[in-house]
């Protein structure tokens, strides 16, 4: 699939991802959407364990989404998947999708690997975060000329800059409002208003913060 929007101008490495998820639509919905707003490159999509096992053996991917839910026929479970990632493919990450957080206890041999946790039930931004903060940080990350929503940021009023950085550090709406002093509704305007400067839609802002984040860390001292 062909990257969205400057995901390659950007720099940002252009990774292998494999998704295993229990719904096969529902993996598919997930592998599309980071092909579509973070340019990896969707490999494949299994709700079989034994299947996604046999690939990862084969060709493993840098990055390996989990449901943490999903069980295989002989009783294999998603650490099945990760330990075979690991053995395969030491440089791979993983990132666990889930409903039920609670008591996840990834093995001690894998848990360097893990990128962290996503709530099916809450937004996605924090998948597109995870993922962007991998691509900026990988050895296969390209350094090519800066996207166009970079050279916009000269456009940003300095409230919405704030905002901006701190959309970059993971905080939601109601953070933000807390963190600036600003009201909800001033934030949710804020954001419409950053997004139209920046031409990026509310997936892309995300992405494009998390990005200029990762690589600009003194942003983060704009967040008070």
């Amino acid at each position: 699939m062909t990257p969205h929007g400057d995901a390659v101008g950007e720099g940002l490495a252009v990774l292998t991802c494999l998704v295993l998820d229990r719904h096969i639509l529902v993996g598919k919905a997930v592998g599309g959407l980071l092909a579509e707003h973070c340019g990896l490159e969707l490999v494949a999509v299994f709700s079989s364990v034994a299947q996604a096992l046999v690939f990862i053996e084969n060709s493993p991917p840098d990055l390996l989404l989990l449901d943490a839910h999903c069980l295989g026929e002989h009783g294999e479970t998603w650490i099945d998947a990760a330990l075979a990632l690991n053995n395969a493919n030491p440089a791979g990450r993983l990132i666990l999708i889930t409903d039920v957080s609670d008591g996840l206890k990834p093995p001690a041999e894998i848990e360097s690997k893990l990128l962290g946790i996503v709530d099916k039930r809450h937004d996605w931004d924090d998948l597109v975060r995870m993922v962007t903060r991998l691509q900026v940080l990988s050895p296969k990350r390209s350094h090519m000329s800066n996207p166009k929503w970079r050279l916009q940021m000269d456009t940003l009023s300095p409230r919405e800059l704030r905002v901006f950085h701190a959309l970059g550090l993971g905080l939601l709406n109601k953070e933000i409002a807390q963190s600036l002093g600003l009201s909800l509704q001033t934030v949710e305007t804020y954001r419409k208003h950053i997004s139209a400067k920046l031409s990026l839609s509310g997936s892309e802002l995300i992405r494009a913060a998390t990005l200029h984040r990762c690589t600009n860390p003194v942003a983060a001292s704009d967040v008070s």
